[in-house]
């Protein structure tokens, strides 16, 4: 029994040592959503933070088949918004393997965010409409 759990265990690590996520060259593409990805707007997570709203989304593959080796099954995504003017900044993102834990997280230093408003009809539109109505 002993031998068959150590055979086990190995070929776990073997599969897990072989998905080695490849480094995003920067903070926008960990962040990018594609046409293969589902997005979840986390409503628990929007906060007020300093004359801001912070929140989070989660991004993930529809179809776990599809998602390209090396690339993270899921990331969250965290966003700061400035409610009154509309507009919102990429904060960080945190890339998660298939066992769950945090791979990496990447990150803009408190200051550094450049606040943009979102074109009209898009999802980072909707986000920040979401995390305005859900923070006042």
């Amino acid at each position: 029994m002993h031998t068959l759990t150590l055979r086990i265990a190995a070929c776990v690590l073997a599969f897990v040592a072989t998905e080695a996520f490849a480094e995003y060259a920067t903070i926008e593409e960990a962040a990018a959503v594609t046409e293969d990805n589902v997005t979840r707007f986390e409503s628990d997570s929007a906060t007020v933070q300093g004359g801001m709203v912070r929140f989070d989304v989660t991004v993930a593959w529809k179809d776990g088949v599809v998602r390209p080796q090396g690339s993270p099954p899921r990331k969250i995504v965290r966003y700061l918004a400035k409610c009154g003017d509309k507009v919102l900044a990429l904060s960080s993102v945190a890339v998660y393997g298939i066992s769950g834990t945090t791979e990496k997280i990447y990150g803009i230093a408190p200051g550094g965010w450049d606040f943009a408003a979102p074109a009209d009809g898009s999802m980072e539109g909707q986000w920040l409409k979401k995390a305005c109505a859900t923070a006042s």
